[in-house]
């Protein structure tokens, strides 16, 4: 997924993000503030402006603390085709400490509306995981996705879930480390979007970061 390199600052009125995150704790039998256990993070992103998009960075710091970076609003290109049909991407993707991609969920929605209300949805989804030279790494475990709307309909909402598991040089059991991804996308008759993104990790290695964006 091409993620554009310049950066702007600008502020959006009326348009608010939500961070939560369950406090970790420090995995046991591992050196204290180095792994942090059953990581529960999410947030609810509003999708801006068509030719922006909105991102976001989180970390867990050595007390497994969440530290939440600033939003950022990165300019685009129009993602408005010529008939008016609205195109919005969602991403997760989860970074070791040298800035690796270890895994990821990505999705893209495409929907036309007509008298307020969606008559056509197309979705796209895809996953990305590292694997390593000798063979081992991460893997998708399991992946699956819901669309809850009878067109036309007022509102839809739109749901994808992948796991990652490891088995590799950090981990030659293959039980250590999981990661869950979850993108939730509601869209409207009148061309308005949010989204929802949460991710789960079984240990969460101090340094990795959760890059997470909408738009």
């Amino acid at each position: 997924m091409r993620k554009p390199t310049a950066l702007v600052a600008i502020v959006l009125a009326g348009i608010a993000v939500a961070v939560t995150g369950t406090p970790a704790a420090a995995a046991p039998g591992r050196p204290a503030g180095r792994v942090c256990t059953d990581v529960r993070l999410g947030a609810a992103l509003p999708a801006p402006p068509d030719g922006l998009i909105t991102q976001q960075s989180i970390t867990v710091d050595e007390n497994c603390v969440v530290r939440s970076g600033a939003v950022r609003f990165l300019p685009v290109p129009s993602s408005r085709g010529r008939n008016g049909d609205r195109r919005l991407r969602v991403w997760s993707e989860m970074y070791d400490c040298c800035g690796i991609l270890m895994n990821a969920l990505y999705a893209r929605h495409d929907w036309r509306t007509a008298d307020g209300r969606i008559s056509q949805v197309d979705t796209g989804v895809d996953t990305d995981w590292n694997r390593e030279p000798w063979g081992g790494g991460w893997h998708l475990a399991q992946s699956s996705q819901a669309d809850g709307c009878d067109r036309p309909c007022s509102m839809a909402r739109l749901e994808q879930h992948a796991e990652f598991g490891y088995r590799g040089v950090f981990d030659v059991t293959g039980t250590w480390y999981h990661n869950n991804h979850d993108l939730g996308v509601t869209l409207t008759g009148d061309g308005t979007a949010a989204c929802e993104l949460r991710v789960t990790a079984r240990h969460w290695f101090v340094g990795w970061t959760w890059i997470r964006g909408c738009g």
